[in-house]
């Protein structure tokens, strides 16, 4: 959400961003892109990912598709295949 609020410039740029900003910015002109902000709940692969570095707290450095774990690829072919991800909370 940060994120989309610097680049649509609703907020100032932080100094140690300001690199990276730029280059987007620069490719968001010369492409017809859109910027959007998406929780991460919403994104199953990404929420998959950011809980995978959370909860062991490590690098991870995937150059491969069978890099990925099991549970990554099953999102990830889910995610090809337009096929949607509900999520369910159990309840005791």
């Amino acid at each position: 959400m940060a994120m989309v609020q610097i680049l649509e410039g609703g907020w100032n740029v932080p100094w140690s961003v300001t690199l990276e900003v730029n280059s987007i910015n620069y490719l968001r002109r010369s492409l017809s892109a859109r910027v959007q902000h998406t929780f991460r709940e919403g994104n199953t692969l990404a929420d998959y990912f950011a809980n995978l570095v959370f909860d062991f707290a490590g690098d991870y450095h995937f150059s491969h598709f069978q890099d990925i774990p099991m549970e990554g690829r099953r999102i990830l072919n889910l995610d090809k295949g337009g096929t949607p991800h509900i999520r369910r909370r159990q309840m005791n």
